[in-house]
């Protein structure tokens, strides 16, 4: 009896074996699609949460409104004061002629702000080795374009090579879309090579243009992409100059 309720156990036993191995494998399945799909969401929660690079230029984000523009940075700490008359705070460059610039600085501020399309060159920076002006339209800060020049004994070594601006902007943008070497002249015919290289992306534009030789610089221009766009459309719709012009 003992050895037939022995042998009528052995059955049980393998069915309970092969059942737990069953239920070991089917948590192991549910166990990897939770991961799988913990993964899935993670990228794509890092997707919709990963911000456009934004370009900036001094204090100013590319492409906003007037009003923001000349509330920060130089321009808002001077307007600041030009409403105040205390000028303690301003920029020690700008101290000596902060009262000179207040007339000037409020009609372009309402100017711009009001949706006037023009520029406002940056005259409160101490830096004389680069000149920046800023361009409006329809109430938004839309283009800027920087010169730098070359760094040459005639202004003691100050200034930036077109080397040390490309690295930069590679080390923040990427590498350009495009890079292009044209040949050119300088007045006493001399030939040198003349590198221009661009960005171009879906949110904004940059283009960087050399002048190589004595007396060079090189140029950088950002825009919107709207904004570039707008320009290319109509150089290319613009009529040709009048001959008799």
């Amino acid at each position: 009896m003992r050895e037939n309720g022995k042998q009528g156990d052995q059955p049980r036993r393998s069915n309970s074996r092969w059942y737990d191995r069953w239920r070991l494998l089917r948590d192991n399945r549910l166990t990897m699609r939770k991961e799988l799909t913990n993964v899935t969401l993670v990228a794509l929660l890092s997707l919709v949460q990963a911000s456009p690079i934004q370009v900036k230029v001094e204090n100013h984000l590319l492409g906003e409104t007037a009003e923001q523009f000349f509330f920060e940075g130089r321009e808002g700490v001077l307007l600041n004061a030009c409403g105040t008359k205390d000028f303690g705070k301003a920029p020690r460059s700008i101290k000596k002629t902060a009262k000179e610039y207040c007339a000037w600085l409020s009609n372009v501020r309402q100017r711009m702000v009001g949706g006037e399309n023009g520029g406002y060159k940056d005259e409160l920076t101490a830096d004389d080795t680069k000149t920046t002006t800023y361009v409006f339209a329809a109430g938004k800060f839309v283009a800027v374009e920087i010169v730098f020049i070359a760094p040459e004994s005639a202004n003691k070594n100050q200034g930036k090579s077109f080397a040390e601006i490309l690295s930069g902007l590679k080390g923040t943008y990427g590498a350009p879309t495009s890079e292009t070497i044209v040949p050119f002249h300088n007045v006493y015919g001399v030939l040198f090579d003349r590198h221009q290289n661009l960005w171009l992306t879906e949110s904004y534009v940059i283009q960087m243009d050399e002048q190589p030789g004595a007396h060079g610089w090189t140029t950088v221009n950002l825009w919107t992409r709207e904004a570039y766009d707008k320009l290319q459309t109509e150089k290319t719709t613009k009529p040709p100059p009048s001959p008799l012009n």
